[in-house]
């Protein structure tokens, strides 16, 4: 069954049957014009609400209207409680939309509060609003979750239940994967309803219990110990199945792993909470929706803060890299800071070798933004951190290549190419490629990265020749076997050393001669480079796969 949507539903607008004409009373005697009568007519007149300020749902004056793509307007507690009962209103054709704040609106609602003497409107509490939107639903509908919810709370009040009964005993498949979204409540009556209509429709109400146990214990729980035991279910229940960690990626559940990450007393918490995100971003439809629920922030914090526990800041990377695969979520984690304490994880030999590990895939994945390869480039000290771990022989191997491949992604822009040549790159390359003891993973990306700098730039040239890097660019080309994609970029590195004329051609795009019978028509920055950045791309992806369950 392919997946759906939750259900719409109308709202139950009530009017009052006009009046029939025998029976309409008589109207009284126009009252004068400063009379006591004229002027509580005038009073009840200026009393009456325009029927654009009342929220559909709540029927109260609106404190913080927003509108839907469809122009509706409603309260934004409404629809947040819609979205949290699985639920939707007239013109709202996913619990995704977006919620615009209505500015005018509101402007005019205050405006108007104000000269008709009214106060003006404070924001619904959570529970009024989920009341509200209960009422609104069908009375069938609406028990179902009334039971529901009476069940969680007491269950969450008695003893916190392992993740593993909860599995046992409740269904927890999501909400959108039920019925059609042009389906409305309501339409059948329920006596007609098939069994099976009757099971779907339980099951589209039901959601995890586990959600509603960690939000009541992070939310509200007085002591640190129930929060510990709350979190640590958490990541428990994210280990069981694909299934669960979709279901249990919710905006409430999201927003109690953020409050656990910024409450730094909360220390193994910390520790689970992150584990648990880890474990979330396995899951490639939970990727944007993790960043878009604010949990960035948070980790990042996390990776700087000194008390954090190194197992937290190991896991807060692993998170990192986890988003960072998703192409749309690069931009938006390095606007929001985490570029430089992943740089710190990375350049710093004091750290774990694991959080080492993650925080350079995260960064690869995130230097493939071009924002992000600018901020590499002009971080204070980043290139010079960067050439430093990937020439240390005392490093291992795993974070030398991580190292350089971030310098070859830094390097695919001019601003990148810049800061590298004034770190020294073109010098520091060229002696990791002329060392005896040669790693052929190392050479791979050292021929990488000289071919990036390569690209363009004529500065290139003289400190190329001035390093040596001659010799060992055409040891690569003579050892490697025809079709090697190294081989390639080392011998059209070599023709941008050798003739200034090449360099042109590759800047407006010219086909270049290879001699020796190679076909490597094309340009410096066409020919080879793309199928090495799907080999990058393959390489990033599997050797740090993020598939553990930690």
């Amino acid at each position: 069954m392919g997946e759906g949507r939750p259900r719409r539903w109308k709202l139950p607008f009530h009017r009052s049957a006009p009046s029939s004409p025998s029976s309409k009373p008589s109207s009284p005697p126009e009252p004068e014009p400063h009379s006591p009568a004229r002027s509580a007519a005038a009073a009840v007149e200026e009393e009456a609400v325009p029927a654009e300020f009342v929220c559909p749902i709540l029927g109260t004056l609106m404190a913080d209207p927003v509108i839907l793509p469809s122009g509706q307007t409603y309260e934004r507690a409404c629809l947040q409680a819609c979205a949290e009962l699985a639920f939707l209103p007239p013109g709202m054709g996913s619990v995704s939309d977006a919620m615009i704040p209505n500015a005018a609106l509101r402007a005019a609602i205050g405006t108007w509060c104000g000269r008709s003497g009214r106060a003006v409107p404070a924001l619904p509490s959570a529970e009024a609003a989920r009341e509200a939107v209960l009422r609104a639903m069908p009375p069938d509908a609406a028990k179902s979750v009334r039971t529901r919810r009476a069940a969680l709370a007491s269950s969450s009040n008695s003893s916190y239940s392992s993740p593993a009964s909860a599995a046992s005993t409740s269904s927890y498949t999501s909400s959108s994967e039920i019925i059609p979204a042009d389906e409305e409540v309501g339409v059948k009556p329920v006596k007609e309803a098939t069994n099976k209509e009757v099971v779907r429709e339980q099951v589209e109400t039901a959601v995890d219990p586990l959600e509603d146990v960690v939000v009541a214990k992070v939310m509200d729980a007085e002591e640190e110990e129930e929060v510990v035991l709350a979190v640590a279910g958490l990541r428990e229940a994210t280990r069981e199945s694909a299934e669960r960690r979709r279901a249990l990626c919710t905006p409430r559940l999201l927003a109690a792993l953020r409050r656990v990450l910024l409450i730094q007393r909360h220390a193994s918490a910390r520790v689970d909470a992150t584990a648990a995100l880890v474990n979330l971003t396995l899951e490639p439809a939970n990727k944007v929706r993790i960043v878009r629920a604010g949990a960035v922030p948070p980790l990042v914090e996390v990776l700087r803060s000194s008390t954090s526990p190194p197992e937290a800041r190991e896991h807060a990377a692993g998170a990192l890299f986890g988003l960072a695969l998703n192409e749309d979520n690069r931009a938006a984690i390095g606007v929001l800071g985490a570029v430089p304490p992943l740089l710190d994880l990375l350049t710093s030999p004091a750290h774990p070798a694991p959080a080492r590990r993650d925080a350079g895939m995260a960064l690869y994945h995130l230097s493939l933004a071009a924002v992000n390869q600018s901020k590499i480039a002009r971080f204070p000290g980043a290139p010079k951190a960067l050439l430093a771990v990937a020439s240390s022989t005392a490093e291992r191997t795993p974070i030398r290549r991580l190292a350089l491949m971030v310098v070859c992604n830094v390097g695919a822009c001019s601003e990148g190419r810049a800061a590298l040549m004034d770190a020294g790159a073109v010098a520091a390359v060229t002696a990791i490629l002329s060392h005896d003891d040669r790693n052929a993973e190392l050479d791979e990306w050292c021929v990488a990265a000289m071919y990036a700098m390569s690209r363009g730039s004529l500065r290139f040239r003289g400190l190329a020749r001035a390093a040596g890097a001659d010799r060992a660019l055409r040891r690569v080309a003579e050892e490697c076997a025809p079709g090697v994609v190294r081989r390639d970029m080392a011998r059209k590195t070599l023709r941008a050393m050798r003739n200034e004329a090449d360099v042109e051609a590759d800047l407006t795009g010219s086909s270049l001669e290879c001699g020796d019978g190679d076909d490597c028509a094309g340009s410096i920055v066409s020919d080879g480079l793309m199928s090495f950045r799907r080999r990058q791309r393959e390489l990033g992806s599997s050797s740090c796969g993020n598939t553990a369950e930690f």
